[in-house]
């Protein structure tokens, strides 16, 4: 079972930088979303504002300028009355100038305050060559360093009333400019006081983001440290946070979460205590079984022992005593009878064989002789030197096709593995045709295959599976008479399966057989082991 965690770490939280961080940023992100809002609400209005005071400014000066064109069509013959009437225009600090032209724009009379924005200004009409549809339309231009409203309205002369025929006729134009000072006076303190209003809400709004932020916060830190907990071995930690909101969900579900962890991490406990007994059990009847085991192994060599003692000292005698016969009777028995006698000997010879492999035979799973590093290459070429009377005899060639590799092995039973398969080889070889006996190694990604092929005479398809069992042997063994007992591939089997290797036989009748011994490469030294993965 966990250990609970100490009060000072489920009291305090984990990481307070962490909760800091958390509301700092909670806060200054409620702050930026309101100082973005206010500030495009205030921008808009600013925006709103100049737009709709420049229109009333413009709408001024042409309602001013069309005034103004009215009192003077009268007298617009009179150009030293225009002059002193528009004169009377300096008592106005905004007007910038107003005066009053030909139709040539050449000559002019009226009021300015600046001579050089009136040049400017007259200038950029004869340049531009104003004609009277664009005339009476007021607009803001900078002349200089200085912005007005500026337009320019024609001035006609009346209709005669008493005369029908009478027509009105151009005498020339009003040209006025009014300064915008004040007005952009009015902008920028709008501008100011929008600025101001925005910094007061920031202050006035920080406090209560911070509020709002700790709100959202402190029950994610209650719940984060509740997790650290949960995952430290307190499965007892819950959070205690009445919410109605989705924070109060989450919290729901954890403290839910928490009783499910809890009630499993008990279960689990009872299944482990359980289980702990269960193999407890398990073990004392294994042991029981391994007990049993090996003492049906020892009884089963006690037995073999009294049975080859038993068998071996009758047929010693037999033996014997057809020996004695036939010293002491050799003159005189009949040649028919001393046949027999020595047929006796050689079937003797043949039990007792017999007894000794089989004996060999069940000792190579329960008797493992030592392992040791051995050269296959070289321990297969041994084994090939023994048998080198009967290559010449029969004119058999053997071969090892590929350099064989070191194993971690037992020499002697590997040794006698080897020598039952050439020895087999040997004896189901063909009278004609080529006569050879190949060794050759292949790997594979997790295991080295042996094979020991020959161009003998073939083993039947129904024969194959029962080629490793003792005392089974090919049926052409025996019609052709080739000596054995079946013991000698039941052996190899039993060798090779004690570093749990495969074996298998591939043959075709009248070409030959190849037999495949897999080998896993945990057997071999490393250096094979690099040579397979390169």
């Amino acid at each position: 079972m966990a250990n609970a965690p100490s009060s000072t770490t489920s009291n305090s939280p984990r990481s307070p930088r962490g909760r800091l961080t958390l509301q700092l940023k909670t806060m200054v992100g409620l702050l930026v979303v309101l100082v973005s809002a206010v500030a495009l609400c205030g921008l808009v209005f600013v925006t709103l504002t100049q737009s709709i005071l420049r229109e009333s400014k413009i709408g001024q000066v042409n309602q001013f300028a069309y005034g103004m064109a009215s009192s003077l069509s009268v007298p617009a013959h009179d150009r030293k009355a225009i002059s002193e009437h528009l004169a009377q225009l300096q008592q106005s600090p905004d007007i910038v100038f107003a005066r009053f032209t030909d139709t040539d724009l050449r000559e002019s009379v009226g009021y300015a305050t600046d001579d050089s924005l009136w040049q400017q200004y007259i200038d950029a009409l004869t340049t531009t060559r104003a004609t009277p549809t664009s005339l009476g339309m007021a607009r803001i231009v900078t002349l200089g360093r200085k912005q007005v409203t500026v337009t320019t309205v024609p001035i006609f002369s009346p209709v005669n009333p008493k005369d029908p025929g009478s027509r009105s006729t151009l005498h020339g134009y009003l040209h006025v400019a009014v300064s915008n000072e004040a007005m952009a006076a009015q902008i920028r303190y709008l501008q100011g006081s929008v600025i101001l209003t925005c910094m007061a809400i920031v202050l006035l709004a920080a406090p209560i983001a911070a509020m709002i932020a700790k709100h959202i916060t402190v029950p994610i830190m209650k719940l984060a440290h509740a997790a650290h907990a949960l995952a430290d071995g307190d499965l007892a930690h819950r959070v205690a946070l009445k919410r109605t909101d989705e924070l109060g969900e989450l919290t729901d579900a954890f403290n839910t979460m928490a009783d499910t962890v809890e009630r499993q991490q008990a279960d689990i406990r009872k299944a482990n205590a359980n289980l702990e007994q269960k193999v407890l059990q398990r073990t004392a009847e294994l042991e029981k079984v391994n007990n049993r085991l090996q003492a049906e192994i020892s009884e089963k060599e006690d037995f073999l022992r009294a049975v080859s003692h038993d068998l071996n000292a009758p047929l010693r005698n037999i033996a014997g005593m057809a020996s004695m016969l036939i010293m002491k009777y050799k003159d005189t028995l009949e040649k028919d009878a001393l046949q027999r006698l020595e047929r006796i000997q050689k079937n003797v010879q043949v039990e007792t064989d017999l007894i000794n492999e089989l004996l060999e035979l069940s000792r190579l799973k329960t008797r493992r002789e030592k392992i040791e590093r051995v050269d296959l290459h070289e321990l297969v070429t041994q084994v090939a030197d023994q048998f080198q009377n009967d290559f010449e005899t029969r004119k058999i060639t053997f071969r090892v096709r590929t350099r064989l590799p070191h194993m971690q092995g037992e020499r002697a039973r590997l040794r006698q593995a080897f020598q039952n398969l050439i020895d087999n080889a040997i004896k189901y070889m063909r009278e004609d045709g080529p006569r050879e006996i190949n060794v050759n190694i292949q790997w594979a990604r997790d295991e080295a295959i042996l094979q020991f092929a020959d161009t003998g005479m073939g083993i039947a398809a129904d024969d194959l599976p029962q080629l490793f069992h003792v005392f089974r042997r090919a049926k052409n063994a025996s019609v052709m008479k080739i000596p054995g007992k079946g013991v000698g591939l039941a052996s190899v089997k039993s060798i090779f399966e004690n570093y749990h290797g495969r074996l298998w036989v591939e043959s075709t009748q009248g070409v030959g057989t190849t037999f495949f011994i897999a080998i896993p490469l945990q057997h071999f030294e490393a250096a094979q082991s690099h040579e397979v993965a390169a």
